[in-house]
């Protein structure tokens, strides 16, 4: 991790929708709470169960957020692309991040004070209302991603996951995932082996294209029926 600090929060481009209702008075309170930091690929960016005392909020790259189980065994709960403040429910509970975060690629982050983003909370409803919105759409997710995990068998699970990278990170139906098959077992919760039949399978079917770094969905219908009947 390189710390570093060249951008600001007034003309930062990347900025996060909810940083415009904020007044220039509080964006100047933001800036000079928040530090910014550059990640190689795979650096931690936030430990689990480490103290909530900042905000992440990501300028560019991608990185995955992921809950560390027992066993070193990881569950990979979402992907966060450029232009999103991740803000965990310990802010206002333990104070303790309830996951970790690493870089996927070559990442830019922004730490905001926790603090700041409390006060800022009580003094600007409009303000309170993009956090409230942000953390509601996170527990919506991770909420699917349970009944998924729950409930779905293990083609379900893998369809799902070539789905949601298609649509919600990649915006591509062909597209290189930039993950390992441990990572894309990771995000199904299963077994690497499991995954690496299943995408075989697939493949075989013609549903997918796999046999080279980047996965080529062909046929999304099936995908799409297979992720919806589990």
């Amino acid at each position: 991790m390189i710390k570093t600090n060249i951008c600001n929060c007034i003309d930062c481009e990347e900025g996060w929708a909810n940083f415009k209702v904020l007044t220039e008075e509080e964006l100047d309170l933001l800036e000079r709470s928040r530090y910014e930091a550059n990640f190689r690929p795979g650096e931690m960016i936030v430990k689990q169960s480490s103290p909530a005392s900042n905000a992440v909020f990501l300028r560019s790259g991608m990185a995955k957020i992921y809950m560390e189980g027992q066993g070193q065994k990881n569950l990979i709960i979402n992907i966060v692309k450029p232009g999103r403040m991740i803000v965990g429910t310990g802010i206002y509970t333990d104070l303790r991040h309830s996951y970790s975060i690493s870089s996927i690629d070559e990442v830019k982050a922004c730490f905001i004070s926790v603090e700041v983003i409390r006060k800022l909370f009580r003094q600007n409803r409009d303000f309170a209302d993009g956090i409230i919105k942000e953390i509601s759409i996170m527990s919506n997710f991770y909420l699917h991603k349970l009944l998924s995990m729950t409930q779905k068998k293990m083609p379900g699970r893998v369809a799902e996951v070539l789905l949601y990278l298609a649509d919600e990170v990649f915006c591509s139906d062909e597209f290189k995932p930039l993950l390992t098959r441990q990572e894309l077992a990771d995000m199904a919760g299963m077994a690497k082996e499991s995954i690496v039949r299943i995408l075989k399978d697939f493949s075989n079917e013609g549903i997918i294209c796999s046999d080279c770094p980047e996965i080529k969905i062909l046929k999304k219908e099936t995908l799409e029926m297979i992720s919806e009947n589990g």
